[in-house]
């Protein structure tokens, strides 16, 4: 037994008050001078020494291993994991320490090309005999694969909303014009009124009745659109006979239809326009421009891309002034070729004359813009007795009456306000995510509405505001698609809906009291110009209307140089 090793237990100095050597006991020599951690016993003790890096323990939890190499040396590896009281220090200066690159050129070479076609291509992980895959090391697949979920991670939620599709105004002020006012949308917003019905001046020109046979069309029974070859002469109010002719002292405000439905439909806009307004004695003149922007309906206005205004390619057909003009031709071949089943003649029509002219009829309204309010009350609205507040307005206005609809031998034929809407390419910019109306307008009619609620909701609010400016008791929309992407000449028609034109402006999300309150005080605001001319326009980037007052002789050069396509105007 004398020949088994002796073994001896160390004297432990015991701390009942805390963790590390108690203060009753000297330290060692060899201990004296390094730190400690202070520990309270009531801690929970998950591991006696970490050797896993803060990082290495996040691409763990995030099922990303680094390997070998992905250690972060710049963190402690041991001990507590936290405290820098134990990370060793170098003593001498490493500042000329430098990396030597062993390899050779031709790997050197590689690398650069692999990283050059990942960022190029933004799919390093794709196939096409592993173009952006060049492998270097461990890990080296993988590097393509995360620069392609780099790249699709760039498009994210709204990250369309967030770029700023640059406009261009309708008009440019020039120099002499001196801005009066201006108005935001977001104080538009509280404002109601209602206008009421003060009688017809008289209709006016030919209206046709619609075909019932365009009421089984579907993308299985499509129906080419003929070219109709006709003009059809959208005058403005300063130049329509009828409107000139109105002798009663209570109008004060003449106007058309497509004017006064721009105004009503100014705060969901999104492209620049403007209107001309003429103060003449105690007359007021809201006119539109020949050429301008309210004779051509817009295309996908409201998309979060909206079509470019310019390209570089020359003869692009996909740009928005040839949409614009594409689609103001198909209405105009789509009216009349769904309502050649007879016409119905009113009073001939002055500026609209000829044979070759559209079957367009038109009605000439009065409505009531007077402030009223309530003297004393009764059970029914009608028995309510209500007094006008200053001075009387009424306001001349010329609608359209696109068709007819018969109902019966002796009850009055429906009156329709029809247009269409247009498809062009799917696959070309400023689309706005529209799906293929010839595969998906018979089985998901609901999603293809509500896309063009999305991309045209300024051109639909116009179209309604336009139909109950006429009185019209149905709103019928077709829809037209090119018969290819490539060629803008050929059109087939593809299906209808119809709407009620109260019920379509609220399912478009907007009020029809607020819409007419903004145009009542647009009224209100032009009635207490001084004589002269003056423009409103539409802020091109801003949501603002401009009030500007110009000389006298503005646009009067235009007016000699507009062509006769432009003179045909918005259908």
């Amino acid at each position: 037994m004398s020949d088994l090793p002796s073994f001896s237990l160390p004297e432990i100095f015991d701390n009942p008050k805390g963790w590390g050597p108690s203060s009753a006991q000297p330290p060692a020599a060899a201990f004296k001078d390094i730190p400690y951690v202070p520990y309270s016993k009531g801690d929970k003790v998950n591991r006696a020494a970490n050797w896993i890096s803060p990082q290495e323990q996040r691409d763990q939890r995030d099922g990303r291993s680094r390997g070998r190499h992905g250690r972060d040396f710049g963190q402690q590896t041991y001990g507590s994991n936290s405290s820098s009281a134990f990370v060793y220090q170098a003593d001498e200066d490493e500042a000329s320490f430098s990396l030597v690159d062993s390899r050779g050129a031709g790997a050197k070479q590689a690398g650069i090309k692999a990283v050059s076609r990942t960022d190029t291509r933004g799919r390093g992980g794709g196939g096409g005999g592993g173009m952006g895959m060049q492998r270097l090391g461990r890990g080296g697949a993988r590097g393509g694969s995360s620069a392609g979920a780099a790249q699709r991670k760039r498009y994210r939620w709204r990250d369309a909303d967030r770029g700023q599709h640059h406009r261009y105004a309708s008009v440019k002020p020039a120099e002499d014009w001196e801005l009066v006012q201006d108005i935001e949308f977001s104080r538009m917003a509280g404002l109601s009124f209602m206008a009421r019905d003060a009688g017809d001046l008289g209709r006016y020109g030919r209206a046709g009745i619609y075909d019932h046979a365009y009421d089984r069309v579907s993308t299985k029974l499509e129906k080419p659109l003929k070219n109709s070859g006709a003009v059809r002469l959208n005058v403005t109010a300063s130049d329509d006979p009828v409107l000139q002719k109105v002798g009663d002292e209570r109008v004060r405000v003449f106007a058309t239809d497509t004017v006064l439905a721009t105004l009503m439909a100014a705060t969901v806009s999104s492209s620049a326009w403007d209107v001309v307004v003429n103060r003449v004695g105690d007359r007021l003149f809201l006119d539109k421009r020949d050429g301008g922007p309210l004779d051509f309906p817009s295309v996908n206005e409201n998309a979060a891309s909206p079509p470019a205004d310019t390209s570089d390619k020359e003869g692009s057909m996909n740009l928005a002034p040839m949409l614009a003009m594409e689609a103001r031709d198909i209405n105009r071949n789509y009216i009349r070729q769904v309502t050649a089943k007879g016409a119905v003649e009113y009073q001939p029509n002055l500026f609209n004359a000829g044979e070759d002219t559209d079957d367009s009829a038109y009605r000439y309204r009065l409505l009531d813009f007077s402030a009223r309010r309530l003297v004393s009350e009764s059970d029914s609205d009608s028995d309510a007795e209500e007094e006008v507040i200053g001075d009387s307005c009424l306001v001349a206005v010329r609608t359209e009456i696109s068709g007819l609809l018969p109902s019966g031998a002796a009850a009055e034929p429906k009156q329709l306000f029809i247009r269409a809407l247009t498809q062009h390419d799917i696959a070309a910019a400023g689309a706005g995510d529209a799906l293929d109306w010839r595969q998906k307008l018979d089985s998901q009619r609901g999603a293809v509405i509500a896309t063009e609620m999305k991309n045209n909701s300024s051109k639909l609010a116009r179209w309604a505001f336009q139909a109950l400016l006429a009185d019209a008791d149905q709103l019928r929309i077709g829809f037209v698609s090119r018969v290819s992407p490539r060629d803008r000449t050929r059109h087939g028609v593809l299906g209808h809906q119809t709407y009620n034109p109260s019920d379509f402006v609220a399912q478009l999300g907007l009020n029809e009291f607020n819409a007419w309150g903004i145009l009542k005080a647009i009224i209100d605001m032009c009635l207490k110009l001084d004589e002269g001319k003056y423009v409103i326009m539409r802020d091109p980037n801003k949501p603002l209307i401009l009030l500007y007052k110009v000389p006298p002789s503005t646009f009067d050069d235009d007016d000699d140089k507009t062509d006769a396509m432009s003179v045909a105007g918005e259908v």
